[in-house]
C-alpha cells in the first residue's frame, strides 16, 4: 500500500498542475485576443524555456544553503500570493504589455525553481517498491488534467471574463500550497551536511549524471528521444495535418485531444501493471520506446485522419510505460538528497536539446517534406530503445555482483 502521506501530496500536485494550465491558457488567450500577435503569445513558452535554464544553474546552490522542505516551502508561497497580486493589479497592467510580460517571467523563474524540486519528493514519500505506483497516480491525474484545462479553459476565459480565471487559478494554487505544507511536514528533514562552494555545488550533479551508469545510460535516451521530441510541437503537427492527413486546422486539436486521452489510458494501464513494470524498470523503458517508435513511424507514413487519430491513442500507453518506468530508474539510482541537483543538470541539458531540436526539425521539414520528419523521429526513438537494452546488460551485471556477494 502506498502511505496516506502521499495522497495530500497527490492532491497538492493535481491543484497546482490545474491552477498552472489555467493560468497559461488565460494569459496566452488574452495577449492574443489583445495584440492579435501569435509572437507575444509565444512569449511565455520562451520565458518557461529561459526559466527552465537559469533554475538549472541555481538550484544546486539553493538546496545548499537552504534546508529542503523550508526552500520548497517558500517556492510554494510566492505564487499563489503572486497570483493574488497578479489579479488584483491585472486590471491597470493589462494595456501595459512590458509590465505584463515582466511579471510572467518573474513567474516563470518561481516555476522553474519549484518544478524540479517537487520532482524530488516522491521517493521521499513511498517506498522504492511502491514507486511506479506513485508516479503512475501522479501521470494520470497529470494528463487527466491537462486534457480537460486545455479543452475547457478557452470557454470559461469568453465566458466568465479574464479576472474571473485568474481569480479561480490563485484559488487553486492556494489550495494546492496547503496540501503541498500539509505533506512537507511530514517528510523527515535530513541532517544538514558540509556545505560546499559554489562551483563544487554546481558540478555535482554534472558529475553524478556522468559517473552514476545508470543515469548517464538514461539521460543518453532522453537527450536522443528529446530530438525526437521536437516532431510534436504545434507548427509541425500543423503542418502534417494539412500536407499529409489533407485537413483544416480543426483536426490539429483532434490529433493532441487524442493524444492525451492516450497518454490517460497510459496512466491507468501503468497503475494496473505498476509491479510488473517495478520488477522490470528497464525492459518496460526498452518496450515502451520501440513500440512508440513503431507508431511513430506509421503515423509518419500515414494518410487517413481517422488512423492518425487512433494511433495517437496508442502511442500515450506505450510512451507513458517508458516515462515511469524511466523516472522511477532515475530515482532509485541514486539518493534523495541529491536528486534535485541530478533535476537541474538534466533540466540544463533537455532545455538546450529541446531549443536546438526545434531549429533542427523545422531544417528537415523544409528540405525533406513533414513525413520524412516522423520517419526520422521513429528512428531516433528506436536508436533509444536499443539503448536501454544495454541498461538492461548492466542491471543484470549488478544483480549477478550483488548476488554473489
Amino acid at each position: 500500500m502506498i502511505g496516506k502521506t502521499f495522497f495530500p501530496f497527490l492532491f497538492a500536485k493535481t491543484s497546482m498542475a490545474l491552477a498552472d494550465v489555467l493560468y497559461i491558457m488565460t494569459i496566452v488567450t488574452f495577449i492574443f485576443q489583445s495584440t492579435g500577435s501569435a509572437t507575444y503569445a509565444a512569449m511565455y513558452p520562451l520565458f518557461q524555456i529561459i526559466a527552465g535554464l537559469f533554475a538549472g544553474f541555481t538550484i544546486p546552490l539553493l538546496v545548499e544553503r537552504f534546508k529542503f522542505n523550508r526552500l520548497v516551502g517558500i517556492l510554494a508561497l510566492f505564487k499563489p500570493v503572486m497570483l493574488a497580486l497578479f489579479t488584483l493589479v491585472f486590471p491597470y497592467i493589462s494595456t501595459n504589455m512590458f509590465a505584463l510580460l515582466l511579471f510572467i517571467l518573474f513567474t516563470s523563474f518561481v516555476s522553474g525553481w519549484l518544478n524540479p524540486l517537487l520532482n524530488t519528493i516522491v521517493p521521499k514519500l513511498v517506498d522504492h517498491d511502491r514507486l511506479v505506483k506513485a508516479n503512475s497516480y501522479l501521470t494520470f491525474s497529470n494528463h487527466t488534467i491537462q486534457l480537460a484545462g486545455y479543452t475547457f479553459t478557452g470557454m470559461i476565459v469568453v465566458a466568465f471574463g479574464t479576472t474571473f480565471t485568474l481569480t479561480a487559478t490563485t484559488i487553486l494554487q492556494l489550495l494546492g500550497t496547503t496540501f503541498l505544507l500539509i505533506t512537507l511536514k511530514s517528510l523527515q528533514e535530513l541532517p544538514s551536511k558540509m556545505k560546499q562552494a559554489n562551483w563544487e555545488a554546481s558540478k555535482e550533479g554534472w558529475l553524478l549524471l556522468w559517473n552514476n551508469k545508470t543515469i548517464r545510460m538514461i539521460t543518453t535516451m532522453d537527450v536522443i528521444e528529446g530530438i525526437a521530441g521536437a516532431i510534436w510541437i504545434g507548427a509541425i503537427t500543423l503542418v502534417f495535418v494539412k500536407e499529409a492527413l489533407g485537413q483544416g486546422a480543426d483536426w490539429w486539436g483532434y490529433i493532441n485531444s487524442s493524444y492525451y486521452l492516450g497518454t490517460i489510458l497510459g496512466g491507468l494501464l501503468a497503475l494496473v501493471i505498476a509491479n510488473k513494470v517495478q520488477k522490470h524498470l528497464v525492459l518496460s523503458m526498452a518496450i515502451g520506446s520501440f513500440l512508440f517508435s513503431v507508431l511513430t513511424f506509421l503515423y509518419g507514413i500515414n494518410s487517413t485522419p481517422w488512423i492518425a487519430l487512433a494511433l495517437c491513442v496508442f502511442m500515450g500507453p506505450a510512451y507513458q510505460i517508458r516515462d515511469i518506468a524511466q523516472q522511477t530508474a532515475v530515482q532509485t539510482s541514486v539518493p534523495t538528497d541529491v536528486l534535485p541537483k541530478i533535476y537541474a543538470a538534466r533540466g540544463i541539458l533537455m532545455s538546450t536539446i529541446v531549443g536546438l531540436s526545434v531549429l533542427l526539425v523545422g531544417i528537415v521539414t523544409d528540405l525533406l517534406g513533414v513525413r520524412m520528419v516522423y520517419i526520422f523521429g521513429s528512428i531516433l526513438i528506436c536508436t533509444s530503445a536499443l539503448l536501454s537494452f544495454t541498461l538492461l546488460h548492466l542491471e543484470r551485471a549488478r544483480q549477478k555482483v550483488t548476488n554473489s556477494a
